[in-house]
């Protein structure tokens, strides 16, 4: 039988935000931090409430994985419209790619001793204090750019490759137990792999990239892994590369956020049980214009996900059957 092992105020939230009701959710949402995954996370300080800073300096913190902070950095120029000095602490694999960011008055680590400041916000909090619905995300992509030297480099680099250009990523952090239902395995991927007319593009770094030689299929995918992200830092090669891409597919991890954050063209393959900021029943998301949701029909389904996928590869790219 089976038993379900969720804290009930979390499951309150999902459940509310799912069904639309996101105001009422926002308050539960704050209970995360007494779950163990969260517990220890939260910075003491002052809660910012949303008034205006008058001069005063914030501390934005990420609190959860990457894909929730680059979710959620659009808020952060909407913090900073309150007229205070901005802080923002976030993970230090996405330093490269926020150096510049707008807003951002000083960029740390998350894990380094944090300055002085006067009031502080959690970055997934914000969507709670700006009072977020599914009619008002601030939905305006891109809100991430690419080195633009490193988009030169991966325009030349792929100017000889033939059919469309589909970027690929299967699998999140192994190691983050809540996730693991939302990674794909590349076997998956198999019948993208048979398409006339399409160059499969690994986005895959790390954990997964040993999948590529274990399927049939595994000549057919470039694999930039030995490349990408080397020079300059993580993610900063993958969000140049995206930009030269068709369209990007993958699973429900941090390479999708960062698709639609730079309003690139995405596909995101979701279980049965999606997580709460995918909504209901719906192809699309107020979070990215720009990104399409395949959903499994039942537990376990990806080859009905695929099948879809595959589907609508044909029409937009008018693809052979």
């Amino acid at each position: 039988m089976l038993t379900c092992q969720a804290d009930p105020y979390e499951l309150t939230h999902s459940q509310l935000q799912l069904v639309n009701r996101w105001l009422e959710a926002w308050t539960d949402y704050e209970y995360r931090f007494s779950t163990p995954e969260l517990k220890g996370r939260q910075i003491s300080g002052r809660p910012w409430d949303g008034s205006p800073l008058e001069g005063r300096t914030i501390l934005l913190y990420a609190d959860q994985a990457l894909g929730d902070t680059l979710q959620c950095l659009r808020y952060v120029p909407l913090v900073a419209s309150h007229g205070g000095r901005v802080l923002l602490a976030s993970q230090a694999a996405l330093h490269p790619l926020l150096r510049t960011f707008p807003g951002v008055d000083q960029l740390i680590s998350i894990s380094d001793p944090l300055p002085q400041f006067d009031v502080q916000a959690a970055l997934m909090s914000l969507p709670g204090l700006f009072r977020t619905t599914p009619e008002n995300v601030p939905g305006k992509v891109p809100y991430l750019s690419a080195e633009p030297a490193l988009v030169e480099l991966w325009r030349q680099e792929f100017a000889g490759l033939q059919g469309a250009k589909i970027g690929i990523a299967w699998q999140g952090n192994p190691h983050f137990r809540p996730g693991l239902h939302r990674s794909v395995p590349l076997a998956e991927f198999a019948t993208l792999g048979k398409l006339p007319g399409v160059q499969l593009i690994s986005l895959q770094k790390g954990a997964g990239v040993e999948q590529i030689a274990q399927v049939p299929f595994g000549d057919k995918v470039l694999d930039l892994s030995p490349r990408l992200d080397e020079a300059l830092g993580p993610f900063m090669d993958t969000a140049a590369v995206m930009t030269q891409l068709d369209l990007v597919i993958c699973c429900d991890t941090a390479v999708a956020h960062l698709a639609g954050a730079l309003a690139v063209p995405v596909w995101v393959a979701l279980p049965y049980v999606a997580e709460w900021r995918w909504l209901l029943d719906r192809e699309d998301t107020p979070w990215y214009p720009t990104m399409r949701l395949f959903r499994q029909p039942e537990p376990g389904n990806w080859a009905h996900v695929f099948q879809r996928i595959v589907d609508a590869l044909r029409q937009q790219f008018r693809l052979p059957l």
